[in-house]
């Protein structure tokens, strides 16, 4: 099962793009994935607001990972460690490295 979370506001959100690309490519996404943040037209990434309360919610719900904007590593220390032991939470900086970590790989 493939969970996504968006937050549609000024751009397209990062979960609608690869899912999108995902199915442009017949490619499929890596298994209790969520994907965090928002992308601009120009392709500029968002920050994710409440990063560490999404993060936990999602790990608490069974997602076993959860890619997270580059400008949120900053605030990975407010993250329980035990939501860190049970998720992993690869960060991205553009969409080709969003592409990567999310769509399985043949």
């Amino acid at each position: 099962m493939t969970v996504a979370i968006a937050s549609l506001s000024s751009g397209i959100g990062v979960a609608v793009y690869i899912a999108i690309v995902s199915a442009l490519y017949k490619k499929n996404l890596k298994d209790g994935l969520a994907v965090l943040g928002n992308i601009s037209v120009g392709g500029a990434i968002e920050r994710v607001t409440n990063f560490a309360d999404k993060v936990t919610m999602l790990s608490e719900n069974g997602v076993k990972s959860v890619i997270v904007p580059m400008d949120n590593l900053n605030e990975l220390s407010n993250v329980p460690p035990i939501v860190l032991g049970n998720t992993d939470v690869p960060f991205y900086q553009n969409n080709q490295m969003l592409v990567q970590k999310a769509i399985l790989l043949d």
